[in-house]
């Protein structure tokens, strides 16, 4: 006869372990969460002041470099397309419809228990709730305006550049105030992490009046991941509990089958009430838990993880036209010739190419942080909502739930599939080349200062042998004319020493024409060294600039129009709500 009791205590404890580990891993999930979406404004950030950094070191790149663009390339026709704003995306009307008609329906509900409701606040308020987001549709009206753009030198070309860079940089700024890169976090009150803490002791409708509004990502995620915590802790209190109350239900039907004397029953019955009002008590905090954690994941996480797929579309949109001018732009660079400057590099020169590879690698390692940091954050939070599908309690499941855990899935398979591996190579591509243009303006360094150290020896003997000309001409030359009065002894030692001076005279005029023939031919060496360095800065900004703005807007057209297939999927159909 307790075969069935007590499969019934198993299944209920491997129920109970069950939920544990979910939630378990729940929590961890929510932390990840919170800690990539930090990195992830993070890298977004430095993403954003990378683009900045290179238009400025490639311009002054590009003014050290005085080479012209022949008068026979070709103009850029940059096309600007002005996107209208559009419809909200299928999902998020959904979500707006819903919470309309829950709140009709809490509004008729008060109504009904004569409480007296302000109907033109709340509809107003709901007004406000659904005008967030609908500016970031997709899909809407282009108007093109296209311009005629052509560039007389390297250094206008780079100018042009700048300017479509610093447009790039300006598209990212309505994603970076949802990622709020530029707040300070824990500044306290409700939107902070001990705010958050807070929240978890306040009655209902105190929470959600301290979360209306506008209510910052950050602050929803650290709320999330207070209620986790605590729901992960009841968890694991009311498995205990459930083992416990299990060992007093069986300990008590043990003695009412065996009857054992001396065991006072009532006792039992008493353990066992105790342990049931705990288990009851448990399910109920489980149950409070669980409920805020399905209110803010379908009142703001839902609206904010749509707001944050929409604002990267519109960034990337944004990005693919400023790359795709930059690219017409740089083909203008063809028409660039080394053969029209000689020009000797200068050291402010030579720093400004060091600072245009350290540029270029800064910004592949912001791209490829920004990349992974956003792949990470989108896998940890479709993950967290996939667990939150199961409910840890008995309620019934949120359409909401569903429809977010398939957008969150559908955008981490597009971060999956589109790589930004051309990109990093493309940009890494330039920083070589621009490496190698370094190298040669070092060489083409050394060897005009060793032009300079050998035309100042030169300078140095010419002075000494003037000295020596001038000395020699002064003591032999008048004495040379009275020999006759001194006697032949005295005329053969002036004689000696006058062939010494003579053939002293002769040997610096020799190292002089030594010296000369060597700055001839380091001159020579610095015109080769220079005509390498003008050949490959030239061949380096004509092949691999140009690459790197084509492969963005590879890129950036390829993520714009994923993102726009994800964010206009219409929600799955709830068919069980359509029977009923």
């Amino acid at each position: 006869m307790g075969a069935a009791p007590s499969r019934e205590g198993d299944a209920a404890r491997a129920a109970a372990r069950e939920h544990t580990k979910r939630c378990r891993e729940r929590l961890r999930l929510m932390r990840e969460a919170v800690r990539q979406r930090r990195l992830l404004a993070a890298s977004h950030a430095a993403y954003l002041r990378s683009l900045g950094v290179v238009a400025s070191t490639l311009t002054r790149f590009a003014v050290g470099e005085p080479l012209p663009v022949s008068d026979h390339t070709p103009p850029a026709v940059i096309v600007q397309r002005a996107v209208a704003p559009s419809s909200p995306p299928p999902l998020l009307r959904d979500i707006y419809q819903r919470q309309r008609e829950a709140q009709q329906q809490q509004l008729q509900q008060q109504e009904d228990g004569g409480v007296f409701v302000d109907v033109g606040a709340a509809a107003a308020a709901a007004t406000r709730t659904e005008g967030v987001g609908v500016g970031v549709g997709v899909g809407g009206a282009e108007e093109e305006l296209r311009i005629v753009v052509r560039h007389r030198s390297l250094a206008e070309v780079a100018a042009g550049l700048e300017e479509y860079f610093v447009k790039a940089s300006v598209a990212g700024d309505a994603l970076s105030s949802l990622l709020e890169t530029t707040t300070t976090e824990y500044k306290g009150g409700s939107h902070s992490f001990l705010g958050a803490l807070c929240c978890l002791s306040a009655p209902a409708v105190d929470r959600i009046d301290s979360m209306s509004g506008r209510q910052r990502h950050s602050a929803t995620l650290q709320q999330l991941l207070a209620w986790e915590k605590k729901l992960y802790k009841d968890v694991k209190a009311r498995e205990r509990l459930q083992i416990r109350h299990d060992k007093k239900l069986a300990a008590l039907r043990d003695q009412e089958y065996s009857r054992k004397i001396g065991v006072d029953i009532q006792k039992l019955k008493a353990a066992w009430d105790r342990a049931r009002a705990q288990l009851e008590a448990a399910s109920r905090s489980v149950d409070t838990s669980a409920s805020a954690i399905t209110e803010l994941r379908d009142t703001h996480l839902a609206r904010q993880l749509l707001g944050l797929c929409h604002a990267t579309l519109d960034m990337w949109r944004a990005m693919r036209q400023h790359h795709e001018a930059q690219g017409l732009i740089a083909q203008q660079l063809r028409g660039l010739s080394s053969r029209t400057s000689m020009e000797p590099t200068t050291e402010i020169h030579h720093k400004a190419t060091r600072a245009l590879e350290a540029a270029m690698n800064a910004w592949c390692a912001a791209m490829a942080a920004v990349a992974k940091h956003q792949r990470d954050y989108v896998h940890a939070v479709g993950g967290w909502l996939k667990l939150t599908l199961a409910p840890v309690t008995g309620a019934e499941a949120s359409p909401v739930a569903a429809e977010l855990a398939a957008f969150a899935d559908r955008w981490g398979m597009v971060l999956d599939r589109v790589h930004c591996v051309d990109v990093l190579k493309s940009i890494k591509g330039f920083a070589a080349a621009a490496r190698a243009v370094h190298a040669l303006q070092s060489d083409e360094l050394r060897v005009a200062r060793r032009v300079r150290q050998h035309t100042r020896e030169l300078d140095r003997k010419s002075r000494m042998l003037r000295q020596v000309e001038k000395s020699y001409c002064d003591s032999y030359l008048p004495g040379g004319m009275s020999l006759w009065h001194w006697g032949r002894p005295m005329w053969r030692e002036d004689h000696l020493q006058a062939r010494e001076a003579h053939n002293e005279v002769a040997q610096r005029r020799d190292e002089i024409a030594a010296c000369r023939k060597m700055v001839e031919d380091e001159m020579r060496r610095h015109a080769k060294a220079i005509d390498a360095t003008r050949t490959a800065t030239v061949t380096s900004v004509q092949e691999k600039l140009p690459a790197v703005f084509q492969a963005m807007a590879a890129f950036s057209a390829s993520l714009a129009n994923s993102l726009e297939a994800v964010c206009r999927a219409p929600p799955p159909q709830q068919n069980t709500h359509t029977q009923q």
